[in-house]
């Protein structure tokens, strides 16, 4: 049974989360509740497949400056025994927990010094089910978080409220958003499949420039920050399909 004072946390952080009107303020207040643990950074992804060449996309996220890129540029996605483990697992689990083939171990370890030298080398993982049929998490890291049991339970309870507010909130934003055209649903399918956007513009014979204009008004329409997130709406608005 969970203990009293995380149980108030749960109940106090589910409370905050409610009163969020918008994807910034679920992820600042989760992200504000979730340090009082010592975790200092999460996010609510989307989980691809790796052999799609795809990136987690991304509903909301609080992470270190670089982290993404880095987790791009890098094709960590090929590495994250975390994310591999994350899209089969139907309860919350440790980093620790999290199994790895040997034959990567190599892979393992550039992945792993990766998360230390963000200071996101300890963490958990809260499924969430599936969105547009893509296996999604809620992920939290720090240096040295609480990750005892009660906290994992705390952990629980406040990562599916947050993820469902956030499912909620992206969807009637945007439920009376301007139709995508058949073009700029074609540059976030390609960019959902881990394209970049010269590898796109030469799948589609348009150039560079231009798959990055597609991608900006489609990411304008959704009301997205970058293609990433635009990536993300448009899977769970089912607009896109992998």
């Amino acid at each position: 049974m969970i203990s009293n004072a995380y149980r108030n946390f749960a109940f106090d952080t589910i409370e905050e989360i409610a009163r969020s009107t918008s994807l910034p303020q679920v992820s600042e207040t989760f992200a504000a509740a979730l340090n009082k643990l010592g975790f200092t950074a999460m996010g609510i992804n989307g989980l691809p497949r790796p052999e799609n060449g795809a990136d987690p996309v991304i509903l909301t996220e609080y992470a270190p400056d670089g982290f993404r890129n880095m987790y791009i540029h890098e094709q960590f996605y090929l590495d994250d025994h975390i994310c591999t483990h994350a899209r089969a697992a139907l309860e919350p689990f440790r980093y620790s927990d999290a199994p790895y083939n040997q034959a990567q171990a190599r892979g393992h370890q550039r992945f792993m010094q990766a998360l230390r030298s963000h200071g996101m080398a300890k963490g958990a993982i809260v499924p969430v089910g599936r969105s547009a049929n893509v296996p999604a998490c809620v992920w939290l890291a720090g240096e040295d978080p609480e990750l005892h049991d009660d906290a994992m339970r705390a952990i629980q309870l406040t990562g599916l409220f947050a993820a469902s507010k956030a499912c909620a909130l992206s969807l009637s934003l945007h439920e009376n958003s301007p139709l995508l055209t058949a073009r700029e649903r074609e540059v976030l399918a390609w960019a959902a499949q881990g394209k970049s956007s010269w590898e796109i513009g030469q799948i589609l014979n348009i150039a560079k420039r231009t798959v990055d204009e597609h991608g900006q008004i489609a990411a304008r329409k959704l009301g997205a920050a970058n293609r990433t997130q635009a990536v993300a709406l448009a899977l769970l608005k089912q607009l896109i399909e992998f």
